[in-house]
């Protein structure tokens, strides 16, 4: 054991002349793990937050939609169709393709309730897998919407939508898709016309998620198209075997030379950045106050090393009366700092990561499910690089408030520390 560990050892576990050091050295450690404690719950309280709200936007395993040019309105022909969806099978990890339809649209109920919907025109087979959370439905299924033509066509709701339409299985529903008649040749203007279809709930789904429940309607893609009059479509699922798979896909799709002028390849990331953002500041305000904590604590470590020197001024003198170098004496003063660091941010790591694995493992903090519409209880998700990076900048500080005191140390004279001994 060197010279400067030895004595900085000693000097943390010996007595104290002045109580109140020992106590300020206590009051420094366990601040330190509480704060970096507390920082790492709060950074996985963050991210598991974050990667609730993904999940419901991309899925598990990851959702695109290569969609055409809103700004155009444009739509594709079959010919098109396949050279997209030539495209899309070059890329890798794709596990599904869904073809589709979004018209808007507008729900009425035999109750005369009137609900605005989006409307989608689907492949039930191909959506159901390339949508999983669509795969088990609350009631019904998306199967159901391959009827007879005999019958009438089936429709699958949201269930906040049933609800607001006071309807359920098997229940009428009159759907009409707003459509703008072309203009005349007199100059006339074109008029808004209703297209009409008559249709029977054949299933009811829940994401957990308003922005799909509430809003959401899908109807069998021949159906709309024959409501519209057309045989053109707007849209193309494609999901993937992960969200690493999704990530490649994206890039590789977005800079295919193949893909068409016309087709634009998003997710629904793409436009949900506003809250993302919001969701990424709030995380960097919380790690900023806490950290502010950490700081104020880690400076009580200046107060209790300036007042352990003078308490050892003495001792001070000695050793540098017998030729002790000063790099040795700051050294030890260095070391004690860093040691109540050190075990503070160790304990306070375990602590944070310990706390947070089983709060997310045993789903210890419930949540209202009609507030946090995608949970149901408060996710945690520890990640390991920002444990680590906490840890770092803790004892980063603690470092720099370390040197004061160390430097005073090591600068003062053995006579002037000895002339009153």
């Amino acid at each position: 054991m060197s010279f400067d560990r030895f004595i900085a050892h000693r000097y943390l576990k010996a007595k104290r002349k002045q109580s109140f050091i020992g106590v300020i050295s206590i009051i420094t450690l366990v601040g330190i793990t509480l704060g970096v404690g507390a920082l790492n719950i709060a950074l996985a309280i963050h991210n598991g937050m974050r990667g609730a709200f993904i999940t419901s936007l991309v899925g598990e395993t990851g959702n695109l939609y290569v969609v055409a040019n809103s700004m155009v309105d444009y739509s594709w022909n079959s010919d098109e169709v396949a050279s997209l969806g030539k495209t899309i099978a070059t890329v890798p990890g794709v596990r599904a393709v869904s073809m589709m339809r979004q018209e808007p649209g507008v729900l009425v109920s035999r109750q005369k309730r009137l609900n605005y919907c989006k409307l989608f025109g689907i492949v039930p087979d191909s959506h159901a897998a390339a949508a999983p959370s669509l795969r088990k439905l609350e009631e019904g299924s998306l199967a159901a919407l391959e009827r007879p033509q005999d019958q009438r066509p089936g429709i699958v709701l949201g269930i906040d939508l049933a609800r607001d339409l006071g309807v359920r299985m098997g229940d009428d529903l009159r759907v009409m898709v707003p459509r703008l008649s072309s203009p005349g040749l007199g100059m006339r203007p074109g008029q808004l016309r209703l297209k009409e279809l008559k249709c029977e709930v054949v299933g009811i789904f829940k994401t957990g998620n308003s922005q799909f429940d509430a809003v959401d309607a899908y109807l069998q893609l021949e159906q709309l198209l024959l409501v519209l009059g057309t045989t053109e479509i707007q849209q193309i699922m494609v999901n993937f075997d992960d969200l690493a798979a999704m990530e490649a896909g994206k890039e590789a799709l977005q800079l295919h030379p193949e893909l068409l002028p016309s087709a634009n390849v998003v997710d629904l990331r793409d436009l949900n950045q506003g809250l993302l953002s919001a969701l990424a500041l709030e995380k960097l305000a919380t790690t900023a106050v806490i950290s502010l904590f950490i700081l104020v604590v880690a400076l009580n470590m200046i107060s209790a090393l300036t007042m352990l020197v003078m308490e050892k001024h003495r001792d001070i003198g000695i050793m540098r009366a017998f030729g002790t170098p000063r790099g040795t004496i700051m050294r030890i003063f260095l070391r004690q700092g860093m040691t109540l660091s050190l075990w503070g941010t160790l304990m306070g790591s375990v602590i944070g990561v310990a706390v947070s694995v089983f709060a997310d493992q045993t789903r210890l903090i419930k949540l209202d499910n009609n507030v946090y519409e995608v949970l149901n209880y408060l996710p945690f998700t520890v990640h390991a690089h920002e444990v680590l990076l906490v840890a770092v900048g803790s004892l980063m500080v603690s470092f720099l408030t370390s040197i004061f005191p160390a430097r005073q140390a090591a600068a003062m004279d053995p006579v002037e520390a000895l002339a009153y001994e």
